[in-house]
């Protein structure tokens, strides 16, 4: 009876010594998670008025997942045009969710945009039941240049 208190005190022991310095592993990597996330999430991503200015000023290229390669999007009032090589290959709606997040429509899809612009440039593009998006990198330019170009 007597070994078995001593047993059961320093086990006691040991686990009281060495549970701190797991316990103090499993809180520096849920730092470094939440560190990583937030510097992930930081990034400068344009408002919506932000978002308006440049979509009404700028044809922005880069490679969807529409199987046509790199396409040009130009943005007006309430539609947007797909071009591939100078011509329109699609054309479809958008439009500003309540929160203020730019919505674009192909067919039936609804995906949400948002624009990073840093050293490289990303649009995270999400469908209504991805979690999190995808990032797709890209290019701008003035619509009026893009225009000039294919004329």
């Amino acid at each position: 009876m007597i070994y078995i208190k001593k047993l059961s005190k320093v086990l006691f022991i040991l686990i009281f010594l060495i549970s701190p310095s797991l316990a103090k592993d499993k809180i520096d990597q849920t730092i470094d998670k939440t560190t990583d996330f937030l510097k992930s999430i930081s990034k400068k991503s344009l408002n919506k008025s932000q978002t308006a200015e440049f979509l009404n000023n700028y044809a922005i290229t880069l490679q969807d997942e529409r199987n046509q390669g790199e396409v040009t999007y130009i943005f007006d009032e309430k539609n947007y045009k797909r071009y591939k090589d100078g011509k329109v290959v699609s054309e479809d709606g958008w439009r500003f969710t309540n929160l203020g997040k730019l919505r674009v429509f192909s067919g039936d899809i609804k995906l949400t945009w948002k624009f990073k612009l840093d050293k490289q440039n990303v649009i995270v593009i999400k469908t209504k039941f991805q979690p999190i998006g995808k990032e797709y990198p890209f290019r701008y330019q003035l619509k009026e240049k893009f225009f000039e170009q294919i004329d």
